[in-house]
């Protein structure tokens, strides 16, 4: 059966977890708001760029109708395809004219001029321009419905107008207006509709494809999408993988310092501190409850002439072996502590005093059994133990402690290696 391994929690870094995930969230958020800036930044740029396009065609269509302006009309050669301007016929002028040999020449004026150049532009860039005017002369001047809004705004004091909008199966479009004024010139044309010198008239308006330049923002959208995705997942990553390294050293730290405060750095077991405040807790829990509870104080006989004999190096290791022998003959929930050089606590709950008095000369008898020492240099050694009840009028752990003693203080007086109780 396989089964599922999640990872260990941290045992004193709880919120790490939340931690992690803030801080990633932190770090989502700050990169995705970069990419973000960066997207806009750049649409904004290639949106400028589009404009800065109407503009200069804006710019070329003025200054060229100025120059028709300026000459009156410009007249071409009527050839096959070119038309006399209908609109003028029907004033009642007469746009062509004949030449001494014979080859006859039409008026073009800023209107027709324009458009002519506008069909030639758009069949090679796809741009398209022409002059459109509130009270048109002629249909290919009446205004659309974007440029209608454009006319509208224009007069609300708008000094130019501009969309993106698409056109059915034509693909997307830049329109880009700017307002024409009447001008005295115009008035030639235009004075029986009621216009006069600085009325809004009509406006060039302008419309270039940018079905191309829709791909590009799409595909700018979409590098940099990819580029903030993995951005973020390689730093979150890095950061979750170097945070959660450091919390699981931290973590180990912080048991280990916690296990040195706790436990007797010879022995392995539990230091003085540790196992009276676990007395204090048991005490305090089998008062409450009724409950039995019994402790036993421990004592290395001749502990002294050990050291004196075979060093104190010798001694320690004895001190090792005894604390490791009492933890192998112990209950689950019995306890033992060192808490003294040569002296031992053992906290026995739910004990009766003849269930600890047997423990305690099991414990006895193996240290008696056991074999001390090393190579050639081999010796026995003894304990003496004293055992104690807490018993109902005792009201704090510190007398329980004191009879303990003195029952371990009269098995040294009645010869050492023997338990007494108390």
């Amino acid at each position: 059966m396989i089964k599922r391994v999640l990872p260990k929690p941290f045992q004193y870094f709880g919120n790490v977890r939340f931690f992690l995930f803030s801080l990633c969230l932190i770090i989502a958020l700050f990169v995705a708001g970069v990419f973000f800036v960066l997207y806009n930044r750049t649409n904004a740029l290639l949106t400028q760029r589009i404009h800065e396009q109407a503009v200069s065609y804006e710019n070329l269509i003025r200054h060229t109708k100025n120059w028709n302006y300026n000459y009156g009309g410009v007249y071409v050669e009527k050839r096959p395809g070119v038309e006399s301007s209908a609109y003028m016929l029907k004033l009642g002028m007469n746009p062509d004219v004949r030449t001494e040999s014979g080859t006859v020449l039409t008026i073009r004026n800023h209107a027709i001029m324009v458009d002519e150049i506008s069909q030639q532009i758009k069949r090679h860039e796809g741009v398209f321009f022409r002059v459109i005017s509130r009270k048109p002369l002629s249909e290919r001047n009446k205004p659309d419905i974007t440029e209608q809004n454009a006319l509208e705004s224009f007069e609300k004091g708008a000094r130019e107008f501009s969309r993106t909008e698409l056109a059915g199966g034509h693909g997307a479009f830049y329109r880009y207006l700017v307002p024409l004024q009447v001008e005295p010139d115009c008035l030639n044309c235009h004075s029986a509709q009621g216009y006069k010198a600085g009325d809004i008239i009509g406006a060039i308006s302008i419309s270039i494809p940018i079905s191309k330049l829709m791909s590009e923002i799409n595909a700018n959208r979409l590098l940099i999408s990819i580029s903030a995705i993995l951005t973020i997942g390689i730093l979150v990553g890095i950061t979750y993988f170097l945070t959660w390294r450091l919390v699981i050293q931290l973590d180990a730290a912080q048991k280990s310092l916690k296990k040195l405060a706790s436990t007797d750095e010879l022995t392995g077991i539990k230091n003085r501190r540790q196992i009276m405040k676990r007395l204090d807790e048991e005490f305090s829990r089998a008062s409450r409850l009724g409950e039995p509870l019994c402790i036993i104080i421990m004592d290395i006989d001749h502990f002294k002439k050990i050291n004196d004999t075979y060093g104190h190096p010798c001694g320690d290791r004895v001190l090792k072996q005894v604390a490791s022998l009492i933890t192998e003959n112990l209950r689950n929930y019995d306890r033992i502590g060192r808490i003294g050089g040569e002296e031992f606590l053992l906290v026995s709950p739910g004990s009766s005093i003849d269930d600890a008095r047997t423990l305690a000369e099991r414990l006895r008898q193996t240290i008696n059994n056991e074999q001390f020492g090393e190579g050639g240099c081999r010796f026995s050694i003894t304990i003496s133990a004293g055992v104690t009840a807490l018993a109902q009028a005792d009201d704090n752990v510190d007398i329980l402690i004191k009879r303990a003693d003195e029952a371990l203080y009269e098995a040294k007086q009645s010869g050492r290696n023997r338990v007494v109780i108390s």
